[in-house]
């Protein structure tokens, strides 16, 4: 338990040099994608058929596309929240988990490449109190720390992603970190964009649907925490 709250201090000092402006963003961002949601539920209401039968006929295209889509998306640092509720509401539960694990776990995997290997020095060189940080947390815990940075997305996953290109953690370590560590986030984020679509095309199925999907997150909590008090 102890090492568990060691690392969560060694988070919540990445966490405290993050400005107001920044958490803002990610609030925004976050209500931003329920309202997309929300208005794609009015607005296609009548058509959720006929739009899912068009991704249909485009055939391996259409996830080619998502995943191309995602990965830029992250690469730029442009909010991904409403693609993952896309993916669950396009795809599915299952393809879209999948699709949307792999589109993140990829974006994540270039940025980290392209500050190792193309600007590492010029990263270096802009070294302040908030990248330092961040790779003494890596420096002290590993890929401990980078789990927690994945299941608690305290910083901007976009953002961090290129900031652990200059910590001392390996490329292999990091990919599997990152891919392990997304899946709880995946799943909860994609099933509740396929609960969201299934509403609209299978009214019936929307207590059902929401019943698993809330059952699944406080399930998801309790493991978390029993984690915690086991670290």
């Amino acid at each position: 338990m102890r090492e568990g709250l060691r690392v969560l201090n060694s988070c919540n000092k990445v966490r405290g040099i993050f400005t107001l402006t920044q958490k803002t963003i990610k609030t925004f961002c976050f209500i931003l994608a329920i309202l997309v949601l929300i208005i794609f539920a009015v607005v296609f209401h009548n058509h959720s058929l006929e739009i899912i039968d068009y991704i249909d006929d485009l055939g391996w295209l259409a996830p080619v596309l998502f995943l191309i889509t995602y990965c830029l998306a992250t690469l730029l640092l442009l909010p991904t929240m409403v693609l993952t509720l896309a993916g669950g509401a396009v795809f599915g539960p299952v393809f879209g988990t999948l699709l949307n694990l792999l589109g993140a776990t990829s974006g994540a995997a270039l940025a980290f490449l392209i500050t190792r290997h193309l600007v590492y020095d010029w990263f270096s060189t802009k070294k302040g109190e908030k990248l330092n940080k961040l790779i003494a947390g890596v420096d002290e815990k590993g890929w401990v720390f980078v789990a927690f940075l994945r299941l608690f997305p305290i910083v901007p996953f976009n953002l961090v992603n290129y900031g652990l290109g200059v910590t001392g953690i390996s490329f292999r370590l990091y990919l599997l970190t990152t891919f392990i560590f997304l899946i709880p986030a995946e799943i909860i984020y994609t099933y509740f964009g396929y609960v969201g679509m299934d509403a609209l095309t299978r009214p019936g199925h929307l207590y059902r649907n929401g019943g698993i999907f809330l059952t699944g997150l406080a399930i998801f909590f309790l493991l978390v925490i029993r984690i915690m008090k086991k670290r």
